[in-house]
């Protein structure tokens, strides 16, 4: 922890640094190493596409804007060494005009207190917890809502699908988020009076044996599983099914299924179903962004996309609010309509009117191919 304090620390002060040139500064909070490193670097250049947009045009509201990159490696330690760092800088210079981020949310609550006390515009690009729904933060912006939306996504699918197949539910108990969606998971079929279609396992209970998990799951009947938890355990659970039934349908979120699941599984990838945020390629309300984005000479990719509607959210909210200040764009937000990738929309406790539907893609030749 010491050490990645004082990488922090250093970091900052050569970012801040007396002679720096005077600008709005963003901060961008992702992993770009480990894992989860290809989510981070497509949030990181939408972010950083948007940017260099404003920039080229004068800045916002005459202001240039000074973009500065952190990597939290997903670690919440290092994300909340960041949020104490960030908040005691309070000079016109120094300080933070906004901050996009983090992508990992386990001390989401405690990272948007500070931030809130700090007076830091912060906006979540990606799906956040529920554990945070209640907190009372005027200036947290959840852009897309919540990641127990997927379960709602997924379960639909299920009925319209394979309605009288049975499910086997593959989670990691010791992560905050993968419990939360499975819970939301197990309700739906408990509601819709289907918990003989639904089994629950957990990875600590097999001590991580895939292959004895994989048996049980096959052995009590299931034909599908839905896989949730770090990506190396994803892709070898899913390994060890495919590998005892070729034909075994199987879910993963695409952002805990990153490229150990292709290595793991080569062709056996075929056939997966994948939740995620859409693309927004096709979506009418982004048509006029991703012209101007390929205008632009950018092919928005993943979770970019979500990087470079912050930016333009920030963007209008201090243009709606004519200031930078933190407490006149808390009551521009809480005020106003915006226009978004997935329709306009209004904010109420930084909850979003209009959360966005997760997709659900195929693999197939490849290619992640939407079917819903």
């Amino acid at each position: 922890m010491l050490k990645n304090s004082l990488k922090i620390a250093l970091f900052f002060s050569f970012l801040f640094a007396p002679n720096a040139r005077s600008a709005l500064n963003i901060g961008v909070i992702a992993p770009l190493a480990g894992e989860y490193q290809k989510v981070g670097e497509e949030l990181v250049s939408g972010v950083r596409t948007a940017v260099d947009e404003i920039n080229s045009q004068g800045g916002l509201k005459g202001e240039k804007i000074n973009l500065i990159m952190v990597d939290d490696q997903c670690d919440d330690r290092i994300a909340v060494s960041t949020a104490q760092m960030m908040a005691v800088n309070v000079s016109e210079r120094d300080k933070m005009s906004l901050v996009i981020g983090p992508y990992c949310s386990n001390a989401l609550q405690k990272i948007a207190g500070i931030y809130a006390k700090a007076g830091i515009l912060q906006i979540i690009p990606t799906s956040v917890s529920t554990s945070i729904q209640n907190g009372n933060y005027k200036g947290l912006v959840k852009m897309v809502g919540y990641k127990t939306r997927q379960a709602g996504d997924y379960f639909k699918f299920y009925q319209d699908h394979f309605p009288d197949r049975k499910v086997a539910l593959i989670y990691d108990r010791n992560d905050k988020d993968v419990v939360e969606v499975a819970a939301a998971v197990q309700k739906l079929f408990a509601d819709a009076g289907k918990t003989a279609a639904f089994q629950s396992y957990n990875f600590q209970n097999y001590d991580d044996d895939y292959d004895r998990i994989a048996e049980d799951v096959i052995r009590d009947g299931n034909k599908i599983a839905y896989i949730m938890g770090k990506s190396k355990r994803v892709a070898r659970m899913a390994k060890s099914l495919k590998s005892e039934r070729e034909d075994f349908i199987i879910f993963v979120n695409k952002y805990q299924a990153q490229k150990d699941f292709r290595d793991a599984l080569g062709k056996r990838a075929e056939g997966t179903f994948v939740l995620s945020l859409p693309t927004l390629k096709d979506s009418p309300d982004f048509a006029e962004t991703l012209v101007k984005l390929r205008l632009l000479g950018v092919e928005p990719e993943g979770l970019s996309v979500y990087g470079y509607s912050a930016v333009q959210l920030w963007q209008e909210l201090v243009r709606k609010a004519d200031s930078f200040k933190y407490d006149k764009l808390a009551r521009a937000l809480a005020e106003n309509k915006f226009d978004t990738g997935w329709g306009e929309m209004m904010f109420n406790n930084g909850d979003p009117s209009n959360s966005i539907s997760y997709g659900i893609y195929q693999i197939r030749n490849g290619e992640y191919t939407q079917v819903y």
